[in-house]
């Protein structure tokens, strides 16, 4: 038995009993399929990599829409960081479209109430969202970009309040503000309206922000008369009617946001108003880039002074004179 050949001899051995060359070294063999195999987990890892990559990318592009339409909607900073984090929790993959459909909001807000995640005054603070959300859930075209496009604005304007209980009461039906039973006794109720002072915030051509004076005056759903003051003014509002959809108060300075959305007025003036909007915007772009140069050269400035070595001004011929005294040993 020990006479008979191996009857599975090596392979190599075999390879080169047959070719008329020396056989294959099956290292380098092995060795190109290790290679071709470490290329394609290489590009199985980039590929990865870069699906991570663009993921993140929509995710922080959904994250800005998100905050760009909170703005347009008219959402405080307290109202945007509570339903992003709300979001978050759930987990929601477009958090943009949960400020574009009511009742996927309305699906959010019951789910966090049902898990309590939010407290009782955070709560009350997504009503109040959720109310600005329904008075501002139109289709978006350039028209409405437009209409909800806001810039800071800095001027008096007098105001007198028509409370809903009073226009309730007046008309005593139901009524739609472009009714002309309902601009009848607006007008009539005008005349017994106190006039109050406030100073305007923000503007745009469908409302604006108002800072008023805290004495319980002012309440969500009553109307406004505006007027022209002595003081300088970019526009007149005089011929706009307006209705407080929020009443924000602030208590450490005893002062009121008040959140105006105008009632249907003349399109000229709209016009005029939206013009304004656009120069108002550009004139504070220009003094916040005028003021960042400024502060920059004011920086530089400094420093060039502070490196400098301070210099004698003193005239050559008398520095020469005051040497030749300090010099003389008779004096």
């Amino acid at each position: 038995m020990g006479l008979l050949p191996d009857p599975q001899p090596h392979l190599a051995s075999t390879l080169a009993a047959y070719l008329p060359f020396e056989g294959p070294d099956l290292r380098y063999v092995y060795g190109l399929f290790g290679v071709i195999l470490g290329v394609a987990l290489l590009m199985v890892l980039l590929r990865v990599f870069e699906r991570y990559r663009e993921r993140q990318q929509v995710l922080r592009s959904s994250w800005l829409t998100f905050e760009s339409t909170a703005k347009v909607k008219g959402l405080s900073n307290v109202q945007t960081r509570l339903i992003a984090s709300v979001i978050r929790r759930a987990k929601v993959q477009r958090p943009a479209q949960v400020l574009s459909s009511i009742l996927l909001y309305e699906n959010l807000m019951d789910q966090a109430v049902d898990g309590r995640w939010v407290s009782d005054d955070e709560i009350g603070q997504l009503e109040k969202a959720r109310g600005r959300l329904v008075r501002t859930s139109r289709s978006w075209d350039g028209h409405n970009r437009r209409q909800f496009e806001r810039a800071p604005c800095s001027f008096d304007l007098n105001v007198a309040c028509i409370t809903k209980e009073s226009i309730d009461e007046e008309l005593k039906s139901s009524y739609d503000e472009t009714d002309e039973k309902f601009l009848h006794a607006f007008e009539g109720l005008v005349a017994e309206s106190a006039v109050e002072s406030t100073r305007v915030q923000d503007l745009s051509a469908g409302g604006a922000a108002l800072l008023a004076g805290d004495r319980d005056q002012f309440h969500d759903g009553d109307y406004l008369v505006l007027s022209q003051t002595a003081g300088p003014s970019p526009i007149d509002l005089s011929p706009i009617r307006g209705c407080i959809v929020d009443a924000e108060r602030m208590e450490e300075k005893h002062q009121f946001i008040l959140h105006v959305r105008f009632l249907p007025y003349d399109g000229e003036l709209r016009k005029q108003v939206i013009r304004t909007v656009y120069e108002e915007a550009e004139r504070a772009q220009t003094e916040k880039r005028d003021k960042a140069h400024g502060g920059k050269k004011a920086v530089r400035r400094e420093k060039a002074s502070a490196g400098k070595a301070p210099t004698d001004k003193t005239p050559p011929r008398r520095r020469k004179r005051a040497a030749t005294k300090q010099s003389d040993p008779s004096e």
